[in-house]
């Protein structure tokens, strides 16, 4: 049978694009369009391993160093959650399209049938237009949460645009009056809505955030007092 390549990369990226919107919902967290874009690029040259078949589960090893190379420490998260979800879509698919077959963890379409096709972007759209939604309300959503450290308790504001890492950990900001005291041990250089600052790292050895105890965590400390503390939405995986 004559194999639809072309349809074949069109359904494999919008598997990879479900796949991660999926992981925002699971994750409760946001991705830009910049990065669902980049991650569909880069994550769909699976393609190419149909030509390329080095050995059984090559496409599982090529997923994982990708996964470490954008989401570093927090791969032990995001990589189980990607095989999961990636894989129940694709079995979902070729389970709805009878002229598909999986090879190499790649949907090959082989036919077209209106019907389950029809059923695919019916599947597609709704997860689009939840997804959607889904940053809507993180957008409008300004949550402040429980923060506890030296004895001192504050509320810190959850900032989806905070994705400030050093040494792959994601970077918690809190502000200077609240610290008095610290020991610097780097600085580092942050790009904020109005400038460019320079703010010093120290590591705070526990933190307690809505209830759960972190240790070894880095502290950027932040010169502005518009909020107590700014945490980084990576924390915990995304599961603040």
């Amino acid at each position: 049978m004559e194999v639809y390549l072309e349809v074949t990369y069109v359904i494999n990226g919008l598997m990879i694009l479900l796949t991660f919107e999926l992981l925002c919902f699971l994750l409760n967290q946001q991705m830009t369009k910049r990065e669902l874009l980049k991650y569909v690029l880069t994550y769909n040259i699976s393609i190419l391993f149909l030509y390329i078949d080095f050995f059984d589960g090559f496409l599982l090893l090529y997923d994982l160093l990708l996964t470490l190379f954008y989401f570093r420490k927090l791969t032990y998260i995001y990589y189980p959650l990607f095989l999961f979800v990636y894989v129940s879509l694709l079995s979902f698919l070729e389970f709805m399209l009878p002229s598909s077959t999986i090879f190499q963890s790649v949907l090959l379409v082989e036919g077209f049938d209106f019907v389950s096709m029809l059923i695919v972007g019916v599947l597609v759209l709704a997860i689009f237009y939840f997804y959607i939604a889904f940053c809507h309300q993180q957008l409008k959503k300004d949550e402040m949460v429980d923060v506890s450290f030296f004895n001192k308790h504050c509320l810190g504001f959850i900032d989806n645009g905070n994705k400030v890492f050093y040494k792959g950990y994601p970077v918690i900001f809190i502000s200077q009056y609240l610290l008095e005291s610290y020991e610097k041990i780097d600085s580092i250089t942050i790009e904020t809505a109005n400038q460019v600052e320079l703010v010093d790292i120290m590591m705070m050895n526990e933190i307690e955030i809505n209830h759960q105890v972190l240790h070894h965590v880095y502290v950027g400390v932040m010169s502005s007092s518009e909020y107590d503390c700014i945490l980084n939405s990576q924390l915990l995986g995304g599961l603040l």
